[in-house]
């Protein structure tokens, strides 16, 4: 028995308009939506796959893993206050001028 999972993502608007426009003209009807999401992921899956063996098969260390806690580590520290607080004072200077 196959078992699905129901998933939500977000995804650019123009590249899935483009990815919604291609399964109509091949199937003729959107119902084909999730399993062409489906294909294109075992796609990718197997072209990764190809593409680690070949990259063992020439000798190259492919096996470069990076976890979530080693970019935290690396990320570069902010000089100033963070973005939020100078768009909100940005906007507040631009609101109190067209009061005047």
């Amino acid at each position: 028995m196959v078992y699905l999972k129901k998933v939500s993502l977000y995804i650019d608007e123009e590249l899935w308009t483009n990815f919604k426009e291609n399964v109509l003209r091949k199937h003729g009807t959107l119902r084909k939506l999730s399993s062409e999401v489906e294909e294109s992921l075992r796609h990718s899956l197997v072209c990764e796959e190809l593409l680690l063996g070949s990259f063992k098969k020439m000798g190259v260390n492919s096996d470069v893993s990076v976890t979530s806690e080693k970019i935290k580590r690396n990320r570069p520290r902010l000089r100033g206050p963070p973005s939020e607080i100078l768009i909100r004072e940005m906007r507040g200077k631009r609101f109190g001028k067209s009061l005047y």
